[in-house]
């Protein structure tokens, strides 16, 4: 390798279409696949987040070199020794990034929940948006009155249009470029309004699909074009993940051509994959208005993401590195066998009812002093009341953080207010409260809520960290707030409109 690709002295590939081979055999060993587990997505992303590669103990691992220092995009996926992988791997993240003079945590990214249960300690996990699942027959039917706005959009434009439909073919690929960059200009506006990671992610995106367009068939996927007549106005492309799985990689269409959305993504579940039970569209990137778009589809599940840190602890070297690669880690392995630590109870999000109050009130008086702590006939109140939603986290059978929103309706619209957010605190640093937060979001902007508003006290920063780092903004400091003497800021969260067109 010579200089300009700075990762061959750690034994690191490009990915290239050759390698595909290679990849399947490590994809295929893999029992639950996210919709990341493919050398498809894998290749068309391999520019835009700078991904080499490298087997270790007949285990696949990918390293991605963004902002973030060396990482790895998923956990090394194969029938090898995983935690001798993950050992290794880590070592060269930090190795690298130790050279560059990165100073942040390495990160394995992507890690299903199946694989979450093997790390263990030293590790920490934090949620991310996880994959979308619908069932097939019913994106193909879109029955249901839940679905009745895209059905009806679905109709319209085969009525209003000639629609016809064509397998993807290389006589495609200019006609679909041309469409990408009217995608890219008619949802310009809204990308510049957005923050400087929902554009960069945007620009990644448009890179991708060209990568998908110019190689789709190298890269095995099935695709297809739709038009309204004459002109193309969209193009969809999708893998098969497994017997009973298919996996919409991309779908862009002209949002001038109303229903145009609904309609490839019905016709193309249809035509192609019937045979499926399930069809996964990947996860929403943590952007409101993707998540909101893909909620509205009304998902039978979500395939959860996490995204795994080592624990701080002694700074060592692991062994069999070259010389120069050494450098701090911040996991120490152990120096003789040890049986693996029992895996933590499984938690999960759900909405609280009145059996759960005894809970919620142990929660309030653990985390808060008592003339703040919401007392059971507050909590009966906004249990009950229509204008209030209770997200709870839970845990072996136990209630383990709760958050409460509450509605007023404006003017303008609706603002929603967090007006608690509280986690067991055994349970703290595991991600609960971000997890939380954005589904408290998520909910608020699905209903059309204009913005989010919270507050909180000055001397928690480290909730005053979890809120800006979610797009939170800090209003005005109100004086006395919480008593005498304790002040707190007030913060908002402008959410943006509900699209009027939809894409999944």
């Amino acid at each position: 390798m010579g200089d300009d690709d700075p990762f061959g002295s750690y034994g690191l590939s490009r990915v290239r279409l050759e390698d595909k081979p290679v990849f399947d055999r490590f994809f295929t060993s893999c029992s639950t696949r996210l919709s990341d587990y493919s050398f498809a997505n894998t290749f068309v992303w391999r520019d835009s987040i700078h991904l080499r590669w490298r087997v270790l103990h007949d285990r696949l691992c990918v390293f991605a070199n963004g902002e973030g220092g060396l990482t790895l995009l998923f956990p090394p996926l194969g029938p090898g020794d995983f935690r001798a992988a993950v050992r290794e791997a880590l070592a060269i993240c930090e190795a690298y990034n130790h050279k560059v003079g990165f100073t942040g945590v390495t990160r394995v990214e992507y890690v299903s929940q199946e694989i979450l249960e093997t790390f263990g300690e030293p590790f920490e996990a934090e949620p991310m948006s996880g994959d979308y699942l619908y069932a097939t027959a019913r994106m193909i039917d879109l029955e249901g009155s839940d679905l009745a706005s895209k059905r009806q959009a679905r109709n319209r434009f085969a009525r209003r249009y000639a629609a016809r439909t064509e397998p993807f073919g290389p006589q495609h690929v200019d006609e679909c470029l041309r469409l990408l960059r009217l995608w890219h200009c008619q949802h310009e506006d809204s990308i510049v309004a957005g923050s400087p990671s929902i554009r960069i992610k945007r620009a990644k995106e448009e890179a991708a699909t060209a990568e998908a367009i110019r190689h789709a068939h190298a890269l095995g996927l099935t695709g297809m074009v739709l038009y309204a007549g004459e002109p193309m106005v969209g193009f969809t492309f999708s893998e098969r993940l497994g017997a009973d799985t298919c996996s919409i990689l991309i779908e862009k269409t002209d949002r001038e051509f109303v229903g145009s959305a609904q309609y490839i993504f019905s016709e193309f579940c249809r035509q192609y994959w019937s045979d499926t039970t399930w069809c996964n569209v990947g996860d929403d990137w943590e952007i409101p208005s993707l998540a909101w778009t893909k909620h509205s589809y009304r998902p039978a599940g979500r395939l959860a993401k996490w995204t795994v840190r080592p624990l701080p602890s002694a700074t060592v070297v692991w062994p069999g590195l070259p010389a120069e690669t050494e450098a701090p880690l911040r996991v120490e392995p152990p120096t003789e066998p040890s049986p693996a630590p029992a895996a933590e109870p499984r938690w999960y999000l759900d909405r609280a009812d009145l059996k759960d109050l005894e809970e919620l009130r142990r929660i309030e008086t653990q985390c808060f002093d008592e003339p703040l702590a919401l007392t059971r006939r507050q909590l009966r109140y906004l249990l009950r009341s229509p204008h209030v939603t209770t997200h709870v986290v839970r845990q072996d059978g136990h209630v383990v953080a709760e958050a409460i929103v509450l509605r007023r309706r404006t003017a303008r619209g609706v603002v929603g207010r967090i007006y608690t957010l509280a986690v067991d605190a055994t349970r703290r640093s595991h991600g609960m409260g971000r997890a939380l937060l954005c589904n408290c979001v998520e909910t608020l902007h699905r209903e059309g809520a204009l913005a989010v508003v919270l507050e909180v006290a000055l001397e928690n920063t480290a909730a005053q960290a979890l809120y800006e780092r979610s797009g939170f903004a800090r209003v005005s400091q109100l004086a006395d707030y919480y008593a005498p003497g304790r002040d707190a800021w007030k913060m908002r969260l402008e959410l943006q409109p509900k699209p009027a067109l939809l894409n999944v």
